[in-house]
């Protein structure tokens, strides 16, 4: 059996901002972010947050506004900011099937990356975000779409879904 390619796939760049309708604007004047769509007040675990997603030909870029309480894995990575802050999170690679997805998952422990969070959205898509910090500066995401996952991407203007 090969080994996964965990960087294979690359579709998204993910940053975490407290101030997600000044990071768009930012990312569509400066950057060439297409119009972004919003999906605010998110339930958690730990309150709300804000996701926004666009294009910019055909990278995802998504926007993750959480609320100061969490989760950590996105409120820490801005916690210490003292004004705006629009930090790079992580990539997202896409994974079509069970067996790549269990090939990725398997290398992923094989590397012994912790997996900080992971789950589903039924009906939608599964993640993992695998730990890859110390290496590489950011967290890498795996995501395996369904049928409610590709009708939420084809819903951001420009997508190529």
């Amino acid at each position: 059996m090969s080994r996964a390619a965990l960087l294979d796939g690359i579709f998204q760049i993910a940053y975490v901002t407290n101030d997600s309708d000044r990071a768009a604007a930012l990312l569509k004047e400066r950057y060439g972010a297409g119009d972004f769509y919003f999906m605010r007040d998110i339930p958690n675990e730990a309150g709300a947050m804000t996701i926004a997603l666009a294009y910019a030909g055909s990278m995802n870029i998504e926007l993750i506004q959480p609320s100061a309480s969490g989760p950590a894995l996105y409120s820490d990575w801005i916690k210490d900011a003292g004004g705006f802050a629009l930090r790079h999170h992580h990539y997202g690679m896409l994974i079509n099937d069970e067996a790549g997805w269990q090939a990725m998952r398997a290398r992923v422990i094989e590397l012994g990356a912790a997996i900080p969070m992971e789950g589903a959205v039924p009906g939608g898509l599964d993640y993992l975000y695998a730990d890859t910090t110390a290496d590489l500066g950011h967290y890498l995401e795996y995501i395996r779409l369904y049928e409610g996952g590709r009708e939420m991407f084809r819903a951001v203007p420009g997508s190529p879904f």
